[in-house]
């Protein structure tokens, strides 16, 4: 009797009705997994049938409103050396699959962080680095019942074993925040009462308050914006300038948005405070300038913008250092008749965000 091939890596996955994403997911996963371990929270379509002909592993365990306890228990039944999670609305590339498999016999590694970006609607590109990959251990666990992640488990056991932490530049492009698709999953409600019911514990979870004011602004919720900004502000006062992480900038700006209704010059005034504690925030740069410009104090707005381009501090979306400042040079140019400097700015967007709603539709006016 053939011996079966041993299980390097084991796909694991959480799902509930994915029978529309499922076939792509699969077929842009082919040869990047040994076993594939699914746990499935209550499918009534096709789900289970389509991950059964693949040949996965499917485990049944009602929704709990809580990942991470659903993550784990798909690491439970996994018998790989090394532990993949993704997502079906998470799709990887071919290079991707490459790096996965060849990290597979790096001796030195323990684990791997990705890039997964979000394309938004507005032409915005989020991007972040997550750990999803590394080797299977009893002791590695998720934590958090959203937004959920290994760090406090993890870090421990690379310190014990002396392994990196590696990682896989190929970027994974998450789909499951296109509006529409979020919408028909019933993402706003389902991930508004996780976050704030983990609030009501633990009001000073910083990065869950973030989360809550990004849920308003994805949404264009202003009531929730209005709601949550001030108990957001509370838990950024109290907290020590180690807790402010790589959100924080994106986080200051969504707070000032929600507890200041309009006139932008309270706006800038409260920003400038908030400098004092993300000094080299891109995010908080980006917002003074489009404040200071929408004053028409065009001057003070163009030194904003540059100092959102040159700022080295850790940002999520990639753009409040890149595009959206540069076009505020473009739109500063054009207001001040600087074309020449105008276009210049403007082809330094378009080699970035070809695609850009407003730097293809400036394409169009300044250079045909």
């Amino acid at each position: 009797m053939p011996l079966s091939p041993p299980i390097h890596l084991s796909l694991c996955m959480i799902v509930k009705d994915e029978a529309g994403m499922l076939p792509e997911f699969l077929a842009r996963t082919r040869g990047l997994w040994d076993e594939l371990v699914v746990v499935d929270t209550g499918s009534q379509d096709d789900t289970i049938a389509i991950l059964e002909a693949a040949g996965a592993k499917v485990l049944h365990r009602p929704w709990q409103n809580d990942f991470a306890l659903a993550r784990n228990y798909s690491l439970e039944a996994a018998s790989g050396e090394w532990i993949l999670v993704l997502d079906p609305d998470e799709h990887v590339s071919a290079e991707f699959v490459a790096q996965a498999r060849a990290l597979l016999t790096d001796t030195t590694a323990g684990a791997a962080s990705v890039v997964m970006q979000n394309h938004r609607e507005d032409g915005h590109l989020q991007e972040a680095r997550l750990v999803r990959m590394f080797r299977r251990h009893p002791d590695v666990r998720f934590r958090h019942a959203i937004h959920e992640d290994l760090a406090d488990t993890l870090m421990p056991r690379l310190e014990q074993t002396g392994q990196v932490l590696a990682h896989l530049p190929a970027p994974i492009m998450h789909l499951g925040y296109e509006r529409a698709h979020a919408q028909a999953r019933g993402k706003k409600a389902r991930d508004t009462s996780i976050i704030e019911a983990v609030l009501a514990r633990d009001p000073d979870d910083l990065y869950l308050h973030y989360k809550l004011m990004e849920q308003a602004r994805f949404w264009d919720d202003q009531a929730l914006a209005a709601r949550a900004a001030p108990a957001a502000m509370d838990a950024f006062d109290r907290a020590p300038d180690s807790a402010l992480g790589h959100w924080a900038g994106e986080l200051a700006v969504m707070m000032v948005d929600g507890l200041i209704a309009g006139r932008p010059q309270d706006k800038v005034a409260f920003l400038e405070k908030l400098w004092t504690r993300l000094p080299d925030s891109p995010a908080i740069a980006y917002r003074t300038g489009e404040l200071l410009e929408s004053m028409n104090q065009l001057n003070a707005a163009e030194g904003f913008y540059k100092k959102a381009i040159w700022a080295t501090g850790p940002l999520i979306n990639q753009q409040l250092r890149t595009v959206r400042p540069l076009m505020g040079l473009v739109r500063i140019g054009i207001a001040t008749q600087n074309l020449d400097i105008a276009i210049a700015h403007l082809k330094l967007a378009q080699a970035i965000e070809p695609l850009d709603s407003e730097v293809a539709f400036t394409v169009g006016v300044l250079l045909g």
